[in-house]
């Protein structure tokens, strides 16, 4: 999809009226929420999802682990905080994002023990060994970590307040994504603190959020991966620019709950 396009379905989404713009964003909340976390692994269905978050009496789905619940409670938590920082106008640094890992890792978070010490993933604390995921190109060294998200973070400050296009905004929102899940930076948690951070991005400047949709997690993973790989944005912002266009499709029909088919 064009930009031309995004940038009149953004117009349409904040055209809406009110009640519906209101309803529109809680259930986008509820995807992001649901998606980010099944793409971890989390059993938790869209339907469970909205009912566990919006019903007046939240059900636990049956026979469905109770990590997944504590997944989806602690990134819908994690998810109002970045929002509040962000409507804060808050710039992002290491803290910003330690606090927002911490928030996801709340529940379901373990401390491991290293020889250079504990590294606790409820507070937020940054891994101290280096990570290797099967089917993925290396990450940095562990003591590169710090230095990589300061400087990250660094950065963010300095280009957010002057992106002033919908194109420029929404592209460092990507980046930013793409850049930290690519530190890899904590134990647990990059890929949802990642996304975090994207739409924290986005809603510094009052943009729609995006949901980065669970059915597409492959082409997700692929898009990432090839992008580390070459050192290239290119093809992880042509897959996001996708996944951003669904996302606005979604918040301009959306008036309630999905129901089964």
């Amino acid at each position: 999809m064009s930009w031309e396009e995004i940038e009149r379905l953004t117009r349409q989404v904040q055209q809406l009226p009110a009640e519906r713009q209101q309803t529109s964003q809680q259930l986008s909340h509820v995807m992001v929420s649901a998606h980010s976390t099944m793409i971890e692994g989390s059993r938790v269905t869209v339907l469970e999802a909205f009912d566990f978050l919006l019903g007046a009496a939240p059900t636990l789905g049956p026979g469905k682990p109770l990590a997944g619940y504590d997944m989806l409670g602690d990134h819908a938590l994690a998810l109002d905080l970045a929002l509040q920082r962000a409507d804060a106008r808050q710039l992002p640094g290491p803290a910003l994002l330690r606090e927002l890992a911490a928030a996801v890792m709340r529940s379901t978070g373990r401390p491991t023990n290293t020889a250079l010490g504990t590294v606790d993933p409820t507070q937020g604390d940054l891994r101290r060994g280096n990570v290797f995921i099967v089917g993925a190109s290396s990450f940095p060294n562990a003591q590169k970590v710090p230095a990589l998200v300061a400087a990250l973070t660094g950065e963010l400050r300095e280009r957010m307040p002057v992106a002033t296009s919908l194109r420029e905004q929404l592209e460092l929102s990507f980046e930013a994504h793409q850049r930290l899940v690519s530190i890899h930076p904590f134990n647990d948690g990059n890929g949802r603190t990642s996304r975090l951070l994207m739409n924290y991005v986005q809603r510094y400047y009052a943009q729609p959020l995006t949901i980065v949709f669970r059915e597409d997690r492959h082409a997700y993973f692929a898009a990432l991966e090839q992008s580390r790989i070459a050192e290239d944005l290119t093809v992880f912002f042509d897959f996001m620019r996708g996944q951003h266009s669904k996302s606005l499709v979604y918040q301009l029909s959306a008036t309630a709950p999905p129901t089964p088919q």
